[in-house]
């Protein structure tokens, strides 16, 4: 009889001892999650170009032009589109399972207005689009990850549009700069920018401290680092398009001609795609990374030029409820205009 009596004693202090643990477990704080010191969470020209489209895992999660920019998803062969959310986005940046943008109050009405009337903050989600925390409540540009940090263009009407980052989950909001640069290009685990306040030279921000180095001193516009060179618009050789390589420091014209200007581009690997503005035929053209086998694509206004690994999608400026897709790599075609489905 005594050792029953000592077991009926025994099990119940188990029990509060292992409850004990539970709720200690359970308070002790949650480790972040990290990503690499070099993570990205799209191309840099995909965000130069409102970061509209990103591909993910062999999916391309994208603002849907047929159904107010709501987050949409959809494979690489734009086969079996879906809604994610509700969500009119931009910016769109994907890493370590998780999406991050900036909620756009987008209408026709706002093209062309400041910060395109992106109004609604910073917000991440997961790859079903639910789950979502809105990460920053203001007027927000455009919006970059880099590494374990979220660097955006922060609008202050009294202030102008400045520098920010914050940790990827919304935690130590800082200014990173006065002068709004565009965080856009991240390569290597550095951010590469035409510094505005230095002559449009191409300058780096290391993450580690936020220092500013001078990368190489050209009057420089979009540049985007990838491989062994910085591409960029040279606005003092016409608005050429050059690369530099990051070892000889050797500058190569890839396209220029007179009376004509590149004012926008999308390097996905071994291709370009740039918007020529001018006297000779402008429009839309894709080329090889090295400068040869210019090809021409669509005459016109174009915008938001955006690169995945089978398509490239475009807009016309006047037009921007239309999508339009042609083949990343192989044989060009005629531009194709892709219809999305609108979920009810």
């Amino acid at each position: 009889m005594k050792l029953k009596r000592s077991v009926k004693f025994i099990i119940p202090a188990v029990v509060v001892i292992l409850i004990v643990v539970a709720v200690v477990v359970h308070a002790l704080p949650k480790k972040k999650q990290t990503n690499s010191a070099d993570a990205a969470g799209n191309t840099a020209g995909n965000l130069m170009n409102g970061g509209l489209f990103c591909e993910y895992n062999n999916k391309i999660y994208f603002a849907n032009p047929y159904d107010h920019n709501y987050l949409y998803v959809m494979d690489s062969d734009c086969s079996n589109a879906r809604m994610l959310n509700s969500d009119s986005v931009a910016s769109l940046n994907i890493y370590n399972d998780k999406i991050y943008y900036v909620k756009n109050n987008f209408s026709k009405e706002m093209i062309g207005t400041i910060l395109r009337g992106q109004l609604f903050g910073i917000y991440q989600t997961d790859l079903e689009g639910q789950n979502s925390t809105m990460l920053y409540n203001h007027l927000t540009g455009s919006v970059s990850l880099c590494g374990n940090y979220l660097y955006y263009q922060h609008y202050e009407s009294d202030v102008g549009i400045t520098l920010h980052r914050m940790d990827i989950d919304g935690e130590n909001d800082k200014l990173v700069s006065n002068t709004p640069y565009n965080p856009s290009c991240v390569s290597e685990g550095k951010i590469y920018f035409s510094n505005t306040d230095k002559k449009n030279v191409i300058s780096t921000l290391d993450p580690k401290d936020d220092s500013i180095s001078l990368y190489y001193d050209a009057n420089s516009y979009l540049p985007d680092s990838e491989g062994n060179y910085v591409y960029y618009i040279d606005i003092s050789k016409g608005y050429s398009l050059v690369r530099v390589n990051k070892n000889t420091k050797t500058v190569e014209l890839l396209y220029g001609k007179e009376n004509c200007k590149v004012i926008n581009y999308n390097l996905y690997g071994s291709k370009i795609f740039f918007q020529l503005e001018g006297d000779d035929n402008p429009g839309l053209y894709r080329m090889n990374a090295d400068g040869t086998q210019v090809e021409y694509i669509a005459s016109g206004d174009l915008t938001n030029i955006h690169c995945t690994s089978q398509y490239t999608f475009f807009q016309y400026f006047d037009n921007q409820g239309v999508l339009y897709r042609v083949p990343t790599m192989g044989a060009i075609s005629y531009p194709e205009e892709i219809r999305i489905q609108k979920e009810s």
